[in-house]
């Protein structure tokens, strides 16, 4: 059982993406987090926080042929907030971490590979469609706070999924008989050649199941 069991693709992609960001040396003194349940506060910072922000499903092929299928679109946000009491010195460290977060992750080869991903269960991403980065100033006030800047960068991150429908009565024997008809009596059909045939798809699969020997 793995955690794709119980959890969803996307949910283990933002895992994914925060355990490699949140482990670089970069971000070493960094507060890092993957929810925005909890107000940043100035003590936290500098601060990194990495988060779903939507997801989006449309039909993967026809959306009328075959089984179910969806082709995802996962918006991932992170955000980077730097205090420093020069605004110049503060942006220059913002650029820093979108910098340092796109040479982290989008080079990796384990986390990128299509075929053989490091996230849990083979998670794949197919693609980064769409991404978008601006800064934020925060305006120092009259209690003279001081100048945060934030880095806020969201991603776009392609995947596919496919639902196929669960059976869970398997067609195991078919029992044919010929040689009736609606409303005959047992003796008129007693009087008529009789087949009677069972196909016995449980054997038939088990049979095939075994190697054939050379």
């Amino acid at each position: 059982m793995g955690i794709t069991d119980t959890q969803s693709y996307s949910l283990v992609i933002r895992d994914g993406l925060f355990d490699a960001v949140s482990t670089d040396p970069f971000f070493a003194s960094y507060t890092c987090r993957k929810s925005k349940m909890l107000a940043v506060q100035t003590q936290l910072l500098p601060y990194l926080g990495v988060y779903i922000i939507d997801e989006t499903m449309l039909p993967d092929g026809d959306g009328n042929s075959g089984h179910i299928r969806f082709s995802h679109t996962l918006r991932i946000g992170f955000s980077a907030m730097i205090a420093n009491n020069d605004q110049v010195v503060a942006e220059l460290m913002a650029d820093a971490a979108y910098w340092r977060i796109m040479n982290r992750l989008w080079p990796d080869q384990k986390i990128m590979n299509v075929l053989l991903s490091s996230l849990p269960d083979n998670t794949m991403i197919e693609s980064l469609p769409r991404g978008s980065r601006r800064p934020v100033f925060g305006a120092t006030n009259l209690a003279n706070e001081t100048p945060i800047v934030e880095m806020q960068y969201d991603v776009s991150i392609f995947f596919r999924t496919g639902w196929p429908p669960t059976i869970t009565d398997d067609l195991d024997t078919i029992d044919v008989i010929t040689g009736v008809k609606s409303g005959d009596t047992q003796t008129e059909m007693d009087q008529r050649q009789q087949m009677h045939v069972r196909y016995l798809f449980n054997e038939l699969r088990k049979a095939m199941t075994k190697e054939t020997p050379r």
